[in-house]
């Protein structure tokens, strides 16, 4: 089984990170030059970061977006919640039906327990334990 995150989130965690790094207000060109994300996909993760109270834009001269807190307040669950929603287990594994519809399947306990480990380390990690990993990966001009 693979545990993956769409483009969008994984570009979500990008532009995250290099938000963290530049520690300022950039314009989405810069960000997609800087990153490589596609600038038509950056805008909508950029806007679903802005609901999510992640990233603070503004657009006009001037405008651009920068973190709404610091990298020590972010965690990665938030991030990719804020991409992909909620995590839940929605389909029974053992039965053909919606989890959580009828009595729990004999899988269901490890199966929750199993997400909650995931969630759990989400939950420790923030994006400040990530920009100084990332320095060679990306490197922002400043």
């Amino acid at each position: 089984m693979r545990l993956e995150l769409s483009s969008e989130g994984r570009y979500a965690l990008r532009a995250l990170i290099y938000l963290a790094r530049v520690n300022r207000r950039v314009t989405a060109d810069t960000i997609s030059a800087d990153t490589g994300i596609p600038r038509r996909l950056l805008a909508r993760v950029l806007a679903k970061l802005s609901r999510a109270r992640l990233v603070r834009s503004s657009e006009g001269r001037g405008g651009g977006s920068e973190l709404a807190r610091s990298p020590e307040q972010i965690t990665l669950r938030e991030a990719v919640e804020a991409i992909e929603g909620p995590f839940e287990v929605t389909r029974c594994i053992m039965e053909e039906r919606a989890c959580g519809t009828g009595a729990p399947c004999a899988m269901h306990e490890a199966w929750e327990e199993g997400q909650e480990a995931i969630l759990d380390y989400l939950q420790g990690q923030t994006l400040s334990e990530f920009v100084s990993q990332t320095a060679a990966a990306v490197r922002p001009e400043g």
